[in-house]
């Protein structure tokens, strides 16, 4: 792949692609700067002008996957449904992600425990967002009077509480490999019939 003719935003879309494919391929560890420059037909001081390490174009492709969750998340929010189906659907779906992602691609489950572990600012935005969205969807129940009044600031803090075994990596793999989306299910029906009072 020679990147002379590519824009930086494509050079850099570039070496995350490359990147992505080797640690799924070899694995994070196995995987060196060397390589993926080798893959891009660049030099290694040609990766380090777009990333300052390996970490770093972990941190971007860990990105790049919490985004993705995040649009699924805003898409189910945004369907003109009760919220009540628009939150049984969002867990389940955002729990579905996440069992396709961590438990049948070990490589992906290592980038992002990787992430989560080192604490990348990535995860605190990335909570942050789902968190704003969850937000925004109760707030909306409970202004149509579907969900019963309450303080928001609580009940947001509890329904993501809630939610967040069923969206984190490594609950995911140790507690949901083989549940079939029931646990998700029945937490998205308590959630709702709470929200109700």
């Amino acid at each position: 792949m020679r990147s002379a003719s590519l824009t930086q935003p494509e050079v850099r879309g570039q070496i995350l692609a490359t990147a992505e494919r080797l640690f799924r391929a070899w694995g994070y560890a196995k995987t060196t700067v060397a390589d993926i420059a080798r893959e891009c037909e660049m030099s290694p001081a040609n990766i380090y002008r777009f990333f300052e390490s390996k970490a770093a174009i972990n941190e971007a492709i860990t990105e790049v996957l919490l985004t993705e969750v995040e649009q699924k998340a805003e898409a189910v929010v945004a369907e003109q449904r009760p919220a009540a189906d628009r939150l049984r659907k969002l867990l389940l779906e955002m729990h579905t992600f996440s069992c396709e992602r961590f438990l049948k691609d070990t490589e992906v489950h290592e980038l992002c425990a990787k992430a989560m572990r080192e604490q990348w600012g990535v995860i605190d935005a990335h909570i942050r967002r789902i968190r704003s969205i969850v937000r925004g969807l109760i707030a909306e129940g409970i202004k149509s009077g579907e969900f019963a009044k309450a303080d928001l600031d609580f009940v947001e803090t509890c329904v993501n509480n809630a939610m967040l075994p069923f969206c984190h990596p490594q609950i995911v793999a140790e507690q949901f490999a083989k549940d079939h989306k029931r646990q998700a299910a029945a937490m998205g029906e308590f959630l709702v019939r709470a929200l109700k009072g």
